[in-house]
């Protein structure tokens, strides 16, 4: 009887999708994402520091173009979640490269601040704690990204 009763109703459109705009967000700086940024960024420079003062040449070669990656590649990712852009650009995999990257920058910052622990002065110690701080912050922002990645949840 009400078969085809809806057919000669018109609908109403869906809702158009929210439109992704960039914007600063300065409450991301007190999130943990964005504290374990900051913090990764100075372990580095403070590591970079104690390694200029060094006169070890070989483990400073090795120390400053981590310091120098680490920190552009941080610097970065922290101004995209600065800034939403990790929420325009939602079609890049933002969690699974972030994930892959810190723990890249753990590892390599575990070998980098054991060679420059062997310096043996005051200065090779300071270099390998804050190695050590730069590869705890990078391992929780790691596995913090590991978690969301494979939760599915949104980069932002």
């Amino acid at each position: 009887m009400f078969d085809h009763f809806a057919q000669g109703q018109p609908t109403a459109p869906p809702p158009p999708p929210p439109k992704k705009e960039l914007k600063f967000d300065k409450g991301y700086v007190k999130t943990t994402p964005g504290i374990l940024k900051i913090v990764e960024v100075v372990c580095n420079l403070i590591g970079f520091i104690c390694i200029k003062v060094s006169w070890s040449w070989i483990s400073a070669i090795f120390y400053n173009i981590l310091y120098w990656i680490g920190n552009i590649i941080t610097i970065f990712l922290f101004l995209m979640y600065l800034f939403h852009f990790v929420e325009k650009y939602d079609n890049l995999p933002w969690q699974k490269l972030q994930f892959l990257y810190c723990s890249a920058m753990s590892l390599a910052y575990i070998g980098t601040s054991i060679f420059a622990t062997t310096i043996g002065e005051s200065v090779g110690y300071a270099v390998g704690f804050f190695g050590l701080c730069a590869i705890v912050t990078y391992a929780i922002d790691a596995y913090m990204n590991y978690k969301a990645w494979k939760r599915g949840l949104p980069a932002q």
